[in-house]
């Protein structure tokens, strides 16, 4: 019998257990990778028909034209809002208002209900068996599993939750819960634990796509709200990952927004050598 080496023998293992997985993905699924070209066309990339990737005209009036879900300063004003969440989403927006350059911490982008959309909502939709993966341009990436229950190992609060979806006819609809808490919705509104977000993802068009999307979250809403977002397709978007802030800055005081360290050179410094 001929010897294979240890590494040969490990390759094989992984081999065979990849394979393995295929066979389980196919059988849970029905599906194959010839079966995908059969699924609504609108894997690739998006971006969203709101600023900056597409300008209102002249004189058009600003909010949430066509539906589009509202930015951030505007969630104060939703009516869904919990009278307490909408007080402290109103003290939250005025101290930004007033604080000049008052710096914040920051954290990675969670979901929070909410299509994507800004300057960081351009995504790239793919299918593979089993799973359907939007990863957003501004950092979050979401798995949705096309299956009846969680995978195992899920975790129980994530940032972008566990999402699991079905196909109803040529509309993929997700139903995602384990959202972080604090991930926030506007400023002073975050999520609470319990919420839950059932979205309807389908073609409006050969290149628009609509996302619908129903948020549920018993700490932040006294009903469920939803929000509506389209986005156009852009086959030749080159995706760019970025940070909007270093994340977890140490040297700001949170509440302040001010340095933490007194920056005044002292007294005794020596001048700096003569070139």
């Amino acid at each position: 019998m001929p010897r294979i080496s240890l590494w040969s023998f490990v390759a094989l293992l992984v081999t065979v257990h990849a394979m393995t997985g295929l066979h389980s993905a196919e059988a849970q699924t029905g599906m194959t990778y010839e079966s995908l070209k059969a699924l609504p066309d609108f894997a690739g990339s998006w971006t969203p028909l709101t600023p900056p990737f597409v300008l209102p005209p002249v004189g058009a009036p600003s909010g949430r034209a066509g539906g589009a879900a509202p930015p951030p300063a505007a969630v104060c004003a939703l009516p869904e809002l919990r009278p307490e969440v909408a007080t402290r989403c109103r003290e939250a927006q005025e101290l930004r208002r007033t604080a000049g350059d008052r710096r914040e911490f920051c954290a990675r982008q969670p979901f929070a209900g909410r299509p994507p959309g800004g300057a960081g909502g351009a995504f790239e939709i793919l299918f593979t068996l089993g799973r359907v993966t939007i990863a957003v341009e501004s950092g979050l990436v979401r798995r949705i599993y096309l299956r009846g229950d969680p995978p195992a190992g899920s975790l129980e609060e994530s940032r972008s939750g566990t999402s699991i979806g079905r196909w109803e006819g040529t509309t993929l609809v997700v139903e995602t819960s384990g959202l972080d808490p604090d991930a926030r919705l506007g400023p002073g509104a975050t999520l609470g634990r319990g919420a839950r977000v059932v979205e309807r993802i389908a073609l409006v068009d050969a290149n628009t796509l609509r996302i619908e999307s129903t948020l549920t979250a018993p700490a932040l809403l006294t009903t469920p709200v939803t929000f509506r977002q389209q986005y156009r397709r852009a086959p030749d978007r080159v995706f760019t990952d970025f940070e909007t802030c270093v994340e977890g800055d140490r040297s700001v005081d949170p509440t302040t927004g001010q340095d933490r360290f007194d920056r005044t050179p002292p007294a005794d410094l020596p001048p700096p050598p003569s070139q």
